[in-house]
């Protein structure tokens, strides 16, 4: 093998399309390793309520929206799965019960995640190759229940707190925790925690920093892939001459990590807005940014060779 490639691509927040486009991915391009990095799951559920008779009724997006019959159902399902919700079908009874009840409804809320991850991996192993290398991974947005479920999968690898064999020689490292967030995420931790995980991290490897790939969720900070809008203590975006504030909100500590170890490559996701690449020192950052909630695939498809990254271009 003179060189191998790479596709990799992250945050697709249960976008149930997205999902199938990353399925399709081997039957259009060349590529020998298959990433998809968290943020795998989704952030809410939206009530079928069942009114029996083959009447059904949701609200989506501001509109109450009434439906007919099991094929209607179906079409109302699809829309909500590949916009990145997780319908569930109950009676009026039912949700008024999950409204004054928290508790069931994060429970319910976690099976619905296991069960649609667990039907994902089930995809993977049926759909995709078995000469294909598939590497799934959570983010700072997963709960920690998925990760069992992608454990369990002899097809899928689970990346983290190993150091995962590439061809030619190649290793990668994968963290999926990022600094503090407003919206206070299962995997965050203040920067200073950050650097000791990383630290631990840099204790698996065991060849030349070159030929190191680390698939970490957080962007360093400072760089152009990085960069997000501005918001105020209400969580609303901060608008300066008529135009959106950007700041930078990306890991001191993963930038600290690349300047210090100098691998050869970041790839990275969770600033959606932030799609492109940029330079750490001598290591390539990447992010391929992602638009989840409108059913595009982006992504990158990078080749490597015995020297090093040889070409990628961007998919979507």
């Amino acid at each position: 093998m003179e060189s191998f490639k790479i596709f990799f691509m992250a945050d697709i927040h249960n976008s149930e399309l997205v999902f199938r486009r990353f399925l399709s991915i081997p039957r259009h391009y060349d590529v020998d390793i298959m990433i998809l990095s968290g943020d795998l799951t989704g952030k809410a559920i939206i009530p079928i309520i069942d009114f029996g008779g083959g009447q059904y009724q949701y609200t989506f997006r501001g509109k109450t929206n009434i439906v007919n019959g099991l094929e209607e159902l179906e079409k109302a399902r699809s829309e909500l799965m590949n916009s990145g919700i997780y319908p569930y079908i109950c009676t009026r009874d039912e949700v008024e019960e999950l409204k004054s009840d928290p508790e069931k409804v994060n429970k319910l809320f976690s099976r619905l995640i296991t069960e649609n991850i667990a039907r994902w991996v089930s995809m993977i192993e049926e759909h995709i190759p078995s000469d294909k290398q598939v590497i799934v991974m959570p983010g700072n947005d997963d709960i920690f229940e998925i990760d069992p479920v992608l454990k369990r999968s002899s097809r899928v690898i689970y990346p983290l707190g190993r150091l995962v064999e590439l061809p030619l020689g190649y290793g990668m490292i994968s963290f999926e925790y990022v600094n503090p967030t407003p919206w206070n995420t299962p995997r965050e931790a203040s920067e200073g925690d950050l650097w000791k995980m990383l630290e631990k991290l840099a204790g698996l490897v065991d060849r030349d920093w070159r030929r190191i790939i680390c698939c970490f969720h957080a962007p360093p900070y400072n760089t152009m892939i990085d960069v997000a809008p501005k918001l105020d203590k209400n969580l609303r975006p901060v608008y300066s001459l008529g135009e959106i504030e950007k700041v930078n909100v990306g890991s001191k500590s993963v930038r600290k990590f690349f300047e210090k170890y100098k691998p050869l490559m970041g790839l990275h996701g969770h600033i959606h807005e932030s799609p492109g690449y940029d330079k750490v020192g001598g290591t390539i950052v990447f992010n391929p940014g992602s638009e989840y909630s409108s059913g595009i695939l982006r992504g990158l498809i990078l080749e490597l060779d015995d020297d090093g990254l040889r070409s990628w271009h961007r998919i979507g």
